[in-house]
């Protein structure tokens, strides 16, 4: 089965001469984003250009500024222009670059897929850097042989994720003005950083001796759509590696702080379980009431089924106490509601039994009337005592109502 075909990567930045400091530390892994640099690999190594290419740049960049300064100082004393030539004086060089959001340099990264690179010519071989070493030689003639002298610097990283190249750009280029030729750098003078997808089909070429292809046409792509009134496809932007990475330390640590959160909750939870838990076995075996406080007389043997002691300070406590009540009031309530429906029902057995006592001695003499009355006057009085109904209520006993006539 034959191996996917994977895609030569070629990406250029703008670049400002004073970026190359920030360059230059980051070469020597002692700036910028070091996240993702693994010290136990291989330092980057130095393809083009000399140790000292970053000073050599700024002080031919300094001498282009002095020349073109000294010709335009020159043209204006030819032709008189006194006023003109004091105030450039007094304001100084300028830079020798069309200012642009881009800068006037350009660096270069170009790479392959990491699966490519650890691909090996025998299943016997775990690792090879064979395939590193044909994408250098690859890469570095393709850098000449398009840029020539201009590529001032390229180095390989060896201690990141992927096998890459590093390359910098000072595209040098000579204009007529001041009424002689200047140098100045003017990164068009390059068709490769002029046309972006004439650069994609160069290294798409040159790279396809060793495997790899073009990416694909996206330019093209959406300008076909668009010709053919159809919706473009989405053109992914690139995100720098520091960038992704940046966010993706955010977004974890977010993930992260939310975990602890939901942690802390799940621990407190516990511990709320816990102690209502607690509060129920203290109130089982009597050593609190349903309100909290202890219970006075409780034996020591008793108190030692609890295995933790309540503490009233947690929510689980409060909790726990807040139900215990109103169950206890719940309950209360129902038993007292059942007790004066259960007396009521009694009282009015004996009601009942008191009216058919009275229709039987209608028929009695006068004499046994009487002597019956005393007899229900205090037996009534006995029964009304029972009835916490009756509170406040006349007593029957000295009112003489009832009375049997």
């Amino acid at each position: 089965m034959a191996s996917k075909k994977h895609p030569v990567v070629l990406r250029f930045e703008g670049m400002d001469p004073s970026d190359i400091g920030g360059y230059e530390a980051h070469r020597y892994r002692k700036g910028g984003d070091l996240g993702h640099i693994d010290r136990n690999k291989p330092k980057p190594r130095r393809l083009i250009g000399s140790e000292t290419w970053a000073e050599e740049a700024r002080a031919e960049i300094e001498l282009m500024k002095v020349e073109t300064f000294a010709a335009e100082l020159e043209d204006l004393d030819r032709r008189n222009r006194r006023k003109d030539l004091e105030k450039r004086q007094i304001e100084g060089p300028r830079d020798p670059w069309r200012t642009s959001r881009h800068g006037p340099m350009r660096e270069l990264i170009l790479t392959a897929n990491k699966d490519w690179f650890d691909q090996t010519e025998s299943s016997d071989v775990e690792f090879s850097t064979s395939r590193e070493e044909l994408f250098e030689e690859r890469a570095v003639a393709w850098l000449r042989d398009n840029f020539g002298d201009d590529v001032i610097h390229a180095r390989a990283d060896l201690d990141e994720q992927a096998y890459h190249i590093h390359a910098v750009i000072m595209p040098r280029a000579t204009v007529r003005k001041y009424g002689t030729e200047c140098r100045v750098l003017q990164p068009s003078i390059h068709p490769l950083i002029k046309d972006y997808e004439a650069a994609q089909d160069s290294v798409g070429e040159w790279f396809s001796e060793i495997g790899l292809r073009r990416g694909e046409k996206r330019k093209q792509a959406i300008r076909d759509a668009l010709n053919d009134g159809r919706n473009p496809p989405i053109n992914p932007r690139h995100v720098r590696p520091a960038e992704w990475r940046a966010k993706e330390e955010k977004r974890l640590a977010k993930k992260a702080a939310e975990l602890e959160t939901r942690e802390r909750d799940v621990v407190e939870r516990e511990d709320n379980a816990e102690a209502v838990l607690d509060f129920a076995d203290a109130v089982a075996i009597g050593k609190i009431d349903t309100n909290g406080q202890p219970v006075n007389g409780v034996s020591a043997d008793r108190s030692l089924h609890l295995q933790s002691p309540v503490k009233k300070t947690t929510l689980g406590f409060a909790t726990a106490r807040k139900a215990f009540r109103a169950v206890a009031m719940r309950l209360g309530a129902r038993a007292e509601e059942k007790a004066q429906e259960h007396i009521a029902s009694e009282v009015a057995e004996i009601r009942a039994a008191d009216e058919i006592i009275l229709e039987i001695t209608r028929s009695f003499s006068r004499d046994q009337r009487e002597r019956i009355a005393q007899i229900r006057r205090k037996l009534t009085a006995k029964i009304m005592a029972l009835d916490p109904r009756a509170n406040g209520r006349p007593d029957a006993s000295k009112t003489g109502d009832g009375d049997p006539r």
